[in-house]
């Protein structure tokens, strides 16, 4: 860090050097957080949660408990310094859903709706303000995950549900537009590029992903292939094993999946090649839910790190371009299903099944000093029994 504050006083380096390095090694040191405790709301798996990028203030969280839940993540410290986040809001389990939540997302420019997927085979859109269900869509089979475009003029819903196909449901209509036909099975996640409003990735259970074009009759425009056969081949596959899970970078040039045969890919969005990156043998993903691998905004870290949530109860840090491990973090005591970075911050949140909602933060020196403190306070009550 000396040597980065040198350099910037004698003109050697822009400010934005030292700014990316001391980021960086923020993200890095990030840890189970000390200072901040979400209370436990749900009785069931924490399926989902989303944080909104108008403020960074408000969590979304749904499980399988039917319960959702909004949280205000600004919420002031009491006066030992402990930040105890409660729930402002939530709708309970009688009015939600038939069955447990699969997704949850807020509307990416207002926080007064959100949208929620359900494996009792629907799509809600609620009003934040009042709680209450706006429209609904009915589909025909279980749905796993849903989507809305970040950055599109259009209002579309992509629902990924246990039929071969993935559906658009229009917000302004409140009914389905049409639907993109070529998976052979369930497909279990569908999401869109940040950088085309028009293109949507999916994964499914057969083993593929495919690139749309909603815009086209021939809406497919790649299947991926995880040997970088040609990538308009109707045979190829992306995992030897179903793909429960996508994420695009910040910028939509690359695609990360995951699946049941244990790998995260890296996918070049330019090419449809696989990049080869080898992430290691470390993640356990055997979950027929969709868990999604979460990348760091490259504005908030460079190199970019990814965070994947795994099935015995660890979350694993990796470097997104090469692959390599930086940390290992545990904290729930069971399944990690889904995780949710704060924008503006260098901080996130997951659930899992033990009903728990985490905090992970940068650590810091008053853990140290807290840590030292106990023991000082320890010693000296042996001293006084003594």
């Amino acid at each position: 860090m000396n040597q980065f504050i040198l350099s910037r006083e004698l003109g050697l380096d822009s400010p934005q050097v030292l700014r990316t390095f001391h980021l960086l090694k923020q993200v890095h040191s990030i840890e189970l957080s000390h200072n901040i405790e979400v209370n436990k709301k749900h009785f069931g798996t924490v399926n989902c949660l989303d944080i909104e990028t108008v403020e960074g203030r408000y969590l979304l969280s749904g499980g399988t408990d039917r319960a959702i839940y909004i949280y205000d993540l600004e919420t002031p410290p009491n006066a030992h310094g402990k930040i105890k986040i409660s729930s402002i809001a939530n709708i309970p389990r009688q009015a939600s859903h038939g069955y447990g939540i699969s997704g949850i997302r807020w509307y990416p420019f207002d926080t007064g709706i959100f949208t929620t997927s359900s494996f009792d085979k629907t799509v809600k859109v609620w009003d934040t303000n009042s709680l209450t269900e706006v429209c609904g869509f009915e589909l025909n089979g279980k749905v796993y995950s849903h989507d809305m475009s970040s950055i599109g003029s259009h209002c579309l819903i992509a629902a990924a549900a246990s039929e071969p196909f993935i559906r658009l449901c229009d917000l302004r209509s409140g009914a389905f537009t049409h639907s993109l036909t070529g998976h052979k099975g369930s497909v279990i996640t569908a999401r869109w590029s940040p950088r085309d409003e028009y293109l949507l990735a999916s994964g499914g259970a057969d083993h593929t992903i495919r690139i749309w074009d909603i815009r086209k009759a021939r809406a497919c425009l790649m299947q991926l292939d995880q040997h970088n056969a040609d990538p308009l081949s109707g045979t190829n596959v992306a995992h030897s094993g179903l793909v429960n899970g996508l994420t695009f970078t910040q910028d939509g040039m690359y695609l990360l999946s995951t699946g049941h045969d244990e790998k995260m890919r890296l996918w070049n969005m330019s090419t449809g090649e696989n990049s080869l990156t080898n992430y290691g043998p470390r993640i356990r993903n055997k979950s027929r839910s969709c868990v999604l691998p979460m990348i760091v905004p490259s504005d908030t870290c460079w190199p970019p790190v990814v965070f994947h949530p795994s099935d015995d109860h660890r979350i694993f840090m990796f470097n997104l371009f090469d692959g390599d491990l930086i940390k290992e973090m545990t904290g729930h005591y069971g399944r990690v299903a889904c995780a949710a970075w704060r924008m503006n911050s260098e901080e996130f949140y997951s659930g899992g099944s033990d009903h728990e909602i985490l905090a992970w933060s940068p650590f810091t020196s008053e853990v140290v000093e807290t840590k030292r403190s106990k023991e000082v306070d320890t010693w000296s009550d042996d001293d006084d029994t003594e």
